[in-house]
């Protein structure tokens, strides 16, 4: 009988138990309200959700802007307006990721230059781009190494344009294409107005951007300087850079405006080394070297003109030049060879110098008319371009045995190399688009690259008479593309 009355007893404990637990499971539940409303809660304002519109960070050119003609070829406008991407460092995978085709190649990781290519090209220094400012040409020598050392700031830009395929007619035989940055516009309607960017981050990183502008009468002027200094991910991998612009705007009149505008771009990065498999697995922050430095430092004028003689009639003009030079002083070895102090000389060893000396001069005319051909409308851009560049590619120099940022060579000792490289091209384009319906359209044109580039000097391990080399360039640019819209903002295009 006491293992009946056991099991009654675990019984009544369970129903008991059961029953209290659902009490309070409907007490906080409070389906019938037995619960007055508690401090904590809220009454909620209402929420209307309506339709909106997100602003697209990757647009089309229009057909035509300006006296460039963009209808059927492979185009793309970054807005970097309120992009999501860290612009203080140039964080190029961010901005250009949106863009298909794009490789973008992390070289120092130190956010100072752009490193990337289209259609599996060479990204180093962007060298396969044609690469602009505003449409004025920052390559430094664009047929004998066309790398480009000029750096702009992100937050100094408006939009950044991409133009590929047969758009080699109008700016140059690049194989990668065009990319051409476009710096914000000073507010025209106040005489003095600007803007300043402030930004820190990890490794000691510090960018300050600072912009002026504005309008006085017929005078518009706008400005930016960028300063920013970083310690960088691996050890021995500091950066000090600086980048400016000024230009100045004349209207003349409501057809005519002259805008004259220098930009300058230098900075100093110690290079941290190259490192075996092992060495990275071990530690990928460690560095081999630390007396490698790097720096180019360039400068961009230039002058130009736009005037439009009709409502029909667009005239573009400019002169612009590439100044400077680009220098490095490395203890140049592979990643297995220790830089060390000699027990003998109680020094470290003699460090390789090599010098660039930039002399880049470019003019470039567009016009662009509009015609109608009984109900067909159309377009024809036509011009020239006139390069001139000397490069001056000192190499292979005995520098110092310091540690510190020192580009002058040991007493008594000589180049290495030492080397000119003149180029000089004239090139003729034309190309016509004529519109066959609202939708379709088709464009044809041709370039002409008459030119060449001739080297002279010496080479240390070269006859005299086997340095000299002159090549002739001499060859048409044939293109064509057709354009058809399908919707407003969609189209077939092919060239």
């Amino acid at each position: 009988m006491n293992w009946i009355n056991g099991i009654k007893k675990s019984t009544y404990r369970f129903i008991f138990t059961a029953i209290f637990r659902l009490f309070f499971i409907l007490l906080w539940m409070n389906p019938l309200g037995l619960q007055g409303q508690s401090d904590s809660s809220k009454v909620l304002e209402t929420v209307n959700i309506s339709e909106g519109t997100i602003k697209k960070s990757i647009e089309r050119q229009p057909d035509v802007v300006g006296t460039y003609i963009y209808a059927g070829k492979k185009n793309e406008v970054i807005n970097l307006q309120g992009l999501n991407a860290n612009l203080a460092e140039k964080n190029a995978r961010q901005v250009f990721a949106q863009v298909p085709g794009i490789f973008v190649y992390d070289m120092d990781g130190s956010g100072n230059q752009v490193n990337i290519a289209s259609r599996g090209l060479d990204p180093h220094r962007g060298w396969e781009f044609n690469i602009r400012q505003n449409g004025i040409l920052t390559n430094t020598d664009m047929y004998g190494y066309p790398a480009s050392h000029y750096v702009v700031p992100f937050e100094a830009l408006e939009k950044i344009a991409v133009l590929r395929g047969t758009g080699s007619l109008q700016y140059g035989a690049q194989f990668g294409g065009m990319l051409n940055y476009v710096t914000r516009e000073a507010d025209s309607s106040r005489k003095l107005g600007g803007r300043f960017v402030q930004s820190v981050g990890s490794f000691n990183m510090s960018s300050t951007f600072i912009s002026v502008g504005g309008r006085i009468g017929k005078w518009q002027y706008d400005g930016y300087y960028n300063r920013r200094t970083s310690n960088g991910y691996r050890q021995n991998s500091n950066s000090k850079a600086s980048a400016s612009m000024f230009q100045l705007t004349y209207f003349a009149s409501k057809k005519v405006k002259i805008k004259a505008q220098i930009g300058n771009s230098d900075y100093l990065y110690q290079m941290p080394g190259p490192l075996t498999d092992s060495m990275f697995l071990a530690n990928p922050k460690a560095s081999s070297r630390s007396r490698n430095y790097y720096r180019p430092n360039i400068f961009i004028p230039a002058i130009s003109l736009n005037w439009n003689p009709s409502i029909n009639t667009s005239i573009f003009w400019n002169i612009s030049a590439v100044l400077g030079q680009r220098s490095s002083v490395m203890f140049d070895k592979p990643a297995n060879l220790v830089d060390k102090i000699d027990p003998a000389t109680m020094q470290y060893a003699s460090r390789q110098v090599d010098i660039d000396q930039y002399h880049s001069y470019t003019s470039e005319m567009r016009v662009l008319h509009k015609y109608k051909l009984r109900k067909l409308k159309g377009q024809i851009a036509t011009g020239f371009q006139l390069m001139r560049n000397d490069l001056h590619r000192m190499q292979q120099g005995k520098g110092s045995t310091a540690s510190d940022w020192n580009i002058a060579l040991q007493p008594g000792t000589s180049w290495g190399r030492d080397m000119h490289l003149l180029s000089k091209n004239i090139a003729l384009f034309a190309e016509n688009r004529i519109e066959i319906s609202e939708k379709f359209s088709i464009c044809t044109g041709i370039r002409y690259e008459n030119g060449g580039s001739k080297l002279s000097g010496k080479i240390a391990y070269l006859p005299a008479e086997q340095v000299p080399i002159n090549i002739v360039n001499k060859f048409p640019l044939l293109g064509a593309s057709a354009q058809y819209g399908i919707a407003k903002n969609s189209n077939f295009y092919a060239g």
